[in-house]
């Protein structure tokens, strides 16, 4: 029998299973999981921008929250270069870098609240503004809704639309936001003590206004 007619051997059926086996791990480190699943533990998909593969849209498979409920909506940071030319650096624009015009603005309120009382305080701000923000009680905990409206009646959006940015049960809470679209951001506070609270709320960055815009009783 020539050596055309042999049939592989055990060996040389072992060496391509290994082979095979190899190859299809390091596709999938290498591109299946920043692809898909915004995992990039070789930092090869950050060079070929296929973390950028893997950003939620709205008719994308998305992740959820803590409650297992809502869409969390996601987005990746620049990657590291491939080269760097010190004469001529990357430009970074938005929305990780905005000039304005005007100066930053700056608000410190006290905002009181009942047993049982709610309000709703919203900053309006255009899209790629930037916040940080700071609040907190003198004692106990509120209820806190934090998200953002685009406003009634605004092109594009569906009726009643808003996203949100944090749900919690807490005495305090601080952080900033880029506005992902014109319109109101801030905070929903129902107090859930048996007594009257008093929040501190400290705003700065780039908006139009900031002010009460709902106030009842549950």
């Amino acid at each position: 029998m020539s050596d055309a007619n042999k049939e592989p051997g055990s060996g040389t059926l072992l060496r391509t299973t290994l082979i095979t086996a190899t190859a299809a791990i390091v596709v999938t480190v290498l591109i299946v999981l920043p692809a898909e699943f915004g995992v990039d533990p070789s930092g090869f998909g950050a060079r070929l921008g296929l973390l950028d593969l893997g950003v939620v849209d709205d008719e994308s498979s998305a992740d959820t929250d803590q409650n297992g409920t809502a869409r969390l909506v996601s987005g990746t940071y620049p990657g590291l270069p491939d080269e760097f030319d010190m004469y001529e650096p990357e430009v970074l624009g938005e929305p990780f870098s905005v000039t304005h015009d005007s100066e930053f603005r700056t608000d410190t309120l006290t905002i009181k609240l009942d047993m049982d009382e709610e309000v709703e305080y919203k900053v309006v701000m255009g899209q790629g503004d930037a916040i940080v923000y700071s609040w907190q009680l003198g004692s106990g905990e509120v209820y806190t809704d934090f998200h953002a409206d685009p406003g009634e009646n605004a092109p594009g959006y569906p009726q009643g639309y808003f996203i949100r940015y944090r749900e919690s049960e807490t005495g305090r809470s601080s952080g900033s936001i880029i506005a992902p679209f014109d319109g109101n951001h801030g905070w929903y506070w129902l107090n859930i003590q048996e007594n009257p609270i008093e929040i501190t709320l400290q705003v700065r960055g780039f908006y139009e206004s900031i002010g009460e815009v709902y106030r009842g009783a549950q």
